[in-house]
């Protein structure tokens, strides 16, 4: 009998944004035709005044993308910019500030608002980047005795945003920081919360103890967000920065290894967007021999029923929708591949999710193989009876 068929639903875009797209020099229509060529759909920028923010829009929509002013880093106010430019097609939002103290809420709140009631298009998003949970409670503007996840919740009362946006960089050399699966569960449980999705930066330069760009590192920050529930990954950065090393974007204005990375993964990432836009997580788990304290054992459920990680594990995320099923398998170690073992039940119709977004149908009860570092397995199968 001839294994039935699955494929992808359809879905919006996930959403590949860059911190410090390309500034509006000469070749700036150029310069946005090879960030779109990147896979990016979004960038955030500076105005400087009108005429600039005109070019820098003209120049992304003809690329096919849209674009945040960085208000805090730009001399036109969010009112400003919005009777001016509410109904260019470039225009995605207003990114207010990146990482705001607590303190400062009620001033965002004030500043969303006056935008809101110059552009009060309801597509348009409303983001301000929140601290990770390894600042201290001086930087959260909490006292003492509060805790990380009352820093959101307190930001989601007060400020009015449509999206949920933070950023914690993982990778130490050879480590993984501590406390990033309990981030990514407070951003997860608290999107859900406000029915809001949420985006999370991922390091793609190198600096201080942080190291530079890797298809591991990059597949690695990526995927676990995305397997904690997150639809959109925003790069931290793009364009050379104050002399951090590896940007996509060097200080010459040349491409670099990076550049070349962060297409490869942000293509694989958009032809698999179906498995994150639109999903619900059911539960996230951990496979291998040692469990970060964070996160709860993998215990197979459902059709799957046996699966094992070597290496130093792997994330394992159970993602919804509607009919549709998936696990995720994200190889947690950014440097070597991880051996990968699974099992499911006679009869079900099980495929794997490939990087080009095709399906690929097994033809036996289980699969072996090796999980590039970082990278993500994606078995795919319908609900019972589906």
């Amino acid at each position: 009998m001839p294994t039935k068929k699955l494929s992808l639903p359809s879905c919006p875009p996930l959403v590949l944004l860059a911190w410090g797209s390309p500034p509006a020099g000469d070749d700036v229509g150029e310069r946005y035709r090879e960030f779109a060529a990147a896979g990016f759909t979004h960038g955030l920028t500076a105005f400087r005044d009108s005429r600039q923010a005109k070019r820098l829009l003209d120049a992304a929509a003809a690329a096919g993308v849209k674009l945040f002013p960085m208000l805090s880093f730009s001399k036109m106010t969010g009112p400003e910019v919005a009777r001016r430019f509410a109904r260019h097609r470039a225009l995605a939002g207003y990114f207010l500030i990146d990482e705001p103290s607590a303190e400062e809420f009620p001033k965002l709140a004030r500043q969303a608002r006056q935008i809101m009631a110059v552009d009060p298009d309801p597509a348009k998003v409303y983001c301000i980047n929140l601290f990770p949970n390894y600042a201290n409670n001086q930087q959260l503007g909490l006292a003492p005795h509060q805790k990380y996840y009352e820093y959101v919740h307190k930001f989601l009362s007060e400020v009015p945003v449509n999206v949920l946006s933070y950023d914690y960089y993982p990778i130490h050399r050879l480590t993984v920081g501590a406390g990033w699966y309990e981030n990514m569960q407070v951003m997860l449980d608290a999107a859900k919360m406000a029915k809001l999705p949420w985006w999370a930066y991922i390091a793609t330069v190198g600096f201080g103890m942080f190291p530079e760009p890797s298809m591991g590192s990059l597949r690695l920050q990526s995927y676990t967000n995305l397997a904690y529930g997150a639809t959109g990954i925003e790069h931290w950065f793009y364009w050379y920065y104050q002399g951090h090393r590896g940007a996509a974007i060097d200080f010459d204005g040349r491409q670099t290894a990076t550049y070349d990375y962060i297409r490869k993964v942000n293509t694989e990432l958009q032809a698999r967007a179906a498995v994150f836009v639109g999903s619900r997580v059911s539960r996230v788990r951990h496979a291998g021999k040692t469990t970060p304290a964070e996160v709860k054992p993998y215990e197979p459920r459902g059709p799957i029923t046996s699966l094992s990680a070597g290496g130093k594990g792997a994330i394992v995320s159970e993602l919804w929708k509607d009919d549709y099923r998936f696990l995720v398998i994200v190889n947690q170690d950014y440097l070597e591949p991880m051996p990968l073992k699974a099992g499911w039940k006679r009869g079900t119709a099980m495929g794997a999710v490939e990087k080009n977004g095709s399906v690929r149908m097994f033809a036996k009860r289980g699969l072996e193989m090796q999980v590039d570092p970082g990278d993500a397995a994606i078995l795919m199968w319908m609900a019972e009876g589906k």
